[in-house]
């Protein structure tokens, strides 16, 4: 009877702890994009560096936005606190200059793509630069 009396609250104990303990979980979501040129929209070209990208839009909580550029290797990387779909645009100016420092030439790039970020994950797009104008 003493066995079963002490028994008790120990199982009561564990029980509750138990119940009331989690594991820590990554809740993160991590967002890579690369831009890569493209000449025709379909095939990848060369990486597209300092690539203006603005993630979701002006109606987004502050959370779900994000603003930046692609570092030397054509990659923009963020991390954000929930789960979400979000819009990418990206832009690019490539300017020309002439001996004196004038601007000759100027061509627009533009891509966009839409990209989901998951709890835990590191969710990946390669976004195709198209000459726009």
């Amino acid at each position: 009877m003493k066995k079963i009396k002490f028994l008790i609250p120990v199982l009561v104990s564990f029980c509750l702890i138990a119940l009331f303990t989690q594991c820590e979980k990554n809740h993160d979501c991590n967002m890579k994009i690369t831009c890569n040129f493209s000449s025709n929209g379909i095939d990848t070209g060369a990486v597209a560096p300092n690539v203006h990208i603005v993630v979701g839009k002006e109606e987004y909580a502050d959370y779900a936005r994000a603003d930046g550029y692609t570092n030397s290797n054509g990659v923009f990387e963020h991390t954000f606190p929930y789960p979400a779909l979000l819009d990418v645009i990206a832009t690019y100016a490539d300017t020309t200059f002439d001996e004196e420092g004038n601007v000759t030439a100027v061509k627009y790039y533009t891509g966009g793509a839409q990209i989901q970020v998951n709890a835990g994950e590191t969710s990946e797009k390669t976004i195709l630069m198209v000459e726009t104008y």
